[in-house]
């Protein structure tokens, strides 16, 4: 009983703890033994013949170039936003990127060769990538000349519900997957790729030349948050895709490629729309000495700019995943994983991250850590994974990066954590097989005696 106690113990404190991580590889490394991994990958070969998730499976993934304390500067015992201090510190492109997924149902059958699973997800990312100019603007508002051309931002939320199937061949060496999902889009808000604006002014007649090109942004469920819906009319559809090879006892390979899919935005939308500007001209103020900045910037966006509202439906892609591993089998309960991973967000560019994983297989729980490089990030990591079985409940976590336990806060640009509740049953190891085939056995010859 000990042991369960300190393996928990260990396991939230990892999990409260952890403040500096990143992508998904501690995770990835946990497919063989937890459930609820297969939301990054369809392959599927579970030991147990029932596996519940339940509600509590949750991971949340924020990769920043920029730290809280960046923003939030201490003003005598208080804490106050100082967008100066940001700008001094910003390099010339900085980018922020969330993203949060929660199990809300997910139930999965062990068949003779594969699985069948039912689910179903709510999931959500943000990526935002800004210029120096733009902190330059937060900083010193317009009151100088500014050029935004490389700002990119993309918020979607969405729910999926689905049904995955893996089914293996060739003696159990081929395992082909594949997840077929339901979408719903619940919210969205992004930036036309390629959009300019460029403001020059004059400080000595406060004329303003005003450029803009592509200058759309698109929303969904933005305007109206009171009639958001898990199921309304933005409809799409998700797939992923799985295959894994033996190639012999020791070694075999996966390749993975997830969130395949798009989304159609009809309800509650609203595009709001800079008519192209090529040297448009506008009699400016001082910002200093108005007291009308408000109807000022208004008139400047009416008369010179052209805003205007539409509410035209569009399209966009999910983002997908790609996984690819090779796992080399030191024994039974030690297993080595190499793993490359790239995340192709249609808004920002996200670099790929590599990881080498080892993870110790006990009775009734397992443990590993990663050590992994690359993503937007770069550097060393160290990650961590863990799951204890107590009867017929599982808990896990993982994390990407342990180098960071204890620190401050508001020194922290990354986290990425997983954590989650399953239950399991109906399992029957090789010591259960045996002792069944033993039992024959014994019956037989009673019988033929």
């Amino acid at each position: 009983m000990k042991k369960y106690i300190y393996s928990i113990s260990l396991l939230f404190f990892v999990f409260i703890n952890n403040t500096n991580a990143q992508d998904y590889l501690s995770f990835y490394n946990l497919r063989d033994y937890v459930m609820q991994t297969q939301d990054i990958s369809p392959i599927y070969l579970p030991k147990y013949k029932v596996n519940f998730g339940t509600p509590l499976n949750v991971g949340f993934n924020l990769n920043s170039d920029i730290k809280i304390s960046d923003i939030l500067v201490e003003s005598g015992n208080n804490l106050k936003i100082d967008f100066e201090n940001l700008n001094t510190v910003a390099a010339e492109a900085n980018a922020i990127a969330t993203d949060v997924v929660a199990n809300i149902f997910m139930l999965g059958f062990k068949t003779k060769k594969g699985s069948i699973t039912l689910f179903a997800n709510t999931k959500n990312n943000l990526v935002w990538e800004f210029s120096k100019e733009f902190t330059k603007v937060a900083a010193s508002g317009f009151g100088e000349s500014f050029s935004l051309t490389a700002e990119k931002i993309g918020f979607t939320a969405y729910s999926e519900i689905g049904i995955g199937i893996t089914r293996t061949f060739l003696n159990d060496k081929l395992a082909v997957a594949l997840r077929l999902k339901s979408l719903n889009g619940i919210a969205h808000s992004s930036l036309e790729d390629n959009a300019q604006f460029s403001l020059d002014i004059n400080p000595a007649n406060f004329l303003w030349t005003v450029n803009t090109a592509n200058a759309t942004i698109n929303t969904s469920g933005v305007s109206d948050t009171e009639n958001i819906s898990f199921f309304g009319g933005n409809g799409g559809f998700g797939m992923d895709i799985g295959l894994a090879y033996e190639l012999n006892n020791k070694l075999s390979f996966e390749f993975s490629m997830n969130d395949l899919g798009s989304i159609t935005w009809q309800d509650n939308v609203t595009n709001y729309n800079l008519d192209d500007v090529t040297n448009g001209v506008y009699s400016g103020f001082d910002f200093q000495n108005s007291g009308n900045v408000g109807n000022e910037i208004e008139d400047a966006l009416n008369d010179v700019l052209g805003a205007t509202e539409t509410q035209e439906s569009f399209k966009t892609k999910i983002g997908s995943r790609t996984f690819f591993a090779a796992k080399y089998k030191l024994s039974e309960k030690n297993i080595l994983r190499a793993t490359y991973f790239s995340n192709d967000n249609p808004y920002i560019d996200i670099k790929p991250s590599f990881g080498l994983g080892y993870n110790r297989a006990l009775n009734k729980a397992t443990y590993g850590i990663v050590a992994s490089t690359g993503g937007n990030n770069g550097g060393f990591r160290l990650g961590a994974n863990l799951a204890v079985q107590l009867g017929f409940l599982q808990i896990y976590t993982a994390l990407e990066d342990v180098s960071n336990i204890g620190g401050k806060v508001q020194e922290a640009n990354t986290a990425n954590f997983r954590f989650g509740m399953n239950f399991l049953f109906g399992y029957k190891g090789k010591a259960k097989i045996k002792e069944l085939e033993d039992d024959k056995k014994i019956d037989k010859l009673e019988t033929d005696t």
